[in-house]
């Protein structure tokens, strides 16, 4: 029977090894950092997509992101809904510019206010489209708990927020209970309202002609069995060049392409995701260095005995794969604690979606494989006779 020798090396010593891991887990923590600020900040930029009820979703095609203001005439809407494929198609409106909102004692900022039809279900969440029923005049609003406490919304007690005297647009407005959607690149706080609450506040949203006629957004429903591809292309044809008309994950996937492509933030934290990877093959690198001067004697003895060099490097190896998974599961789980806080603190969306677990805890192999094959030189070089004199 073979000796685990290099898993008794590993554990031989409990403290050591604790050591050992918290420096790889330290590296696990940046690059899971790293990772989660740029998916979180790509995945609080489409939340508000990925939260509506569609299949399709009609777009201004000078809209270039969704954040921007760029509107189409509320008649293509009632087009689209003469198409017999179509089962529903509701407007969505989004303001900002003129959303000045005040919680009296604090300061009025930019908030975004999401305005939706009555009596139609336009999230996908039941919950929130069960909260919006509560806004049944055009005062009533629902605000995001994770809005930044700068706004100085009441995010845990419901009486107190309801008791808030709040201003938008000059406008005393009622806040009736709080939904769930976050901040992104643009927006520090969110608050949903109906149709009639946007014509209340947002009179000259459209300059003098009537508020609700300019739309953000078309969500289209279509009937079910219905060819999604055949319809998109049917309903392109028949509205125009006046807008343009997406699946809703390839409207996700082109937003998400806008902000890594025409800003330095998938640059920055791509960057900062090999940093972390470069300190932990460095930190991984003096673990099984200082290790290996340890017990150089030993290794003398194995190699004077005949073991030769493809030994040595599957030993090292294999230790290096022990360390990678005794650091990677701490790092997981502070990494997780971490994003739970932040989520709280920023309003920010991280997630720790099992293909992002897997791609650090790859990325985790190979910064100790690396090490390990740096290291293990020392004993490829190391000649028995000089070290017994």
């Amino acid at each position: 029977m073979q000796t685990p020798l290099a898993w008794l090396n590993t554990t031989s010593s409990y403290p050591k090894l604790a050591l050992a891991s918290s420096g790889i887990g330290f590296a696990v923590i940046l690059m899971f950092m790293q990772i989660g600020f740029l998916n979180g900040l790509f995945d609080s930029t489409v939340q508000v997509l990925r939260l509506l009820r569609a299949d399709l979703i009609i777009i201004s095609p000078a809209r270039y992101t969704v954040p921007s203001e760029q509107r189409f005439d509320f008649g293509l809407i009632l087009r689209a809904r003469g198409l017999d494929t179509v089962r529903e198609a509701n407007p969505l409106y989004i303001d900002r510019a003129m959303a000045e909102i005040r919680v009296i004692g604090n300061v009025s900022r930019s908030i975004r206010a999401i305005g939706v039809p009555l009596d139609c279900k336009v999230f996908i969440d039941s919950d929130m489209n069960a909260k919006c029923k509560l806004l049944q005049d055009r005062d009533d609003a629902l605000v995001d708990r994770k809005s930044k406490a700068k706004y100085g919304f009441e995010k845990y007690d419901l009486k107190t927020l309801q008791s808030q005297e709040i201003e938008l647009s000059g406008k005393k407005i009622q806040m009736q209970e709080w939904v769930e959607i976050g901040t992104d690149f643009v927006y520090d706080g969110s608050i949903v309202m109906t149709e009639r609450g946007v014509e209340h506040y947002f009179p000259f949203r459209n300059g003098r002609n009537p508020p609700l006629a300019a739309v953000d957004l078309g969500l289209v429903m279509l009937q079910p069995g219905t060819d999604k591809l055949a319809v998109q292309a049917e309903l392109q044809s028949l509205l125009g060049d006046a807008v343009r008309v997406y699946d809703r994950e390839a409207l996700i996937q082109r937003e998400i392409g806008f902000w890594a492509t025409n800003t330095p933030i998938g640059i920055i934290f791509s960057i900062g995701t090999v940093m972390g990877l470069f300190v932990g093959v460095i930190i991984c690198y003096q673990i099984l260095f200082t290790d290996i001067h340890d017990h150089l004697a030993e290794f003398a003895t194995l190699k004077a005995m005949g073991y030769g060099p493809y030994y040595f490097l599957r030993f090292v190896m294999t230790q290096s794969f022990y360390l990678s998974i005794f650091g990677f599961f701490p790092g997981w789980l502070f990494s997780w604690l971490l994003y739970q806080l932040l989520s709280e603190w920023t309003g920010l969306v991280m997630q720790l979606s099992p293909l992002r677990i897997l791609l650090v805890f790859c990325l985790t192999f190979v910064m100790c494989a690396i090490s390990g094959a740096l290291a293990v030189r020392k004993l490829w070089e190391a000649d028995p006779a000089t070290l017994f004199k």
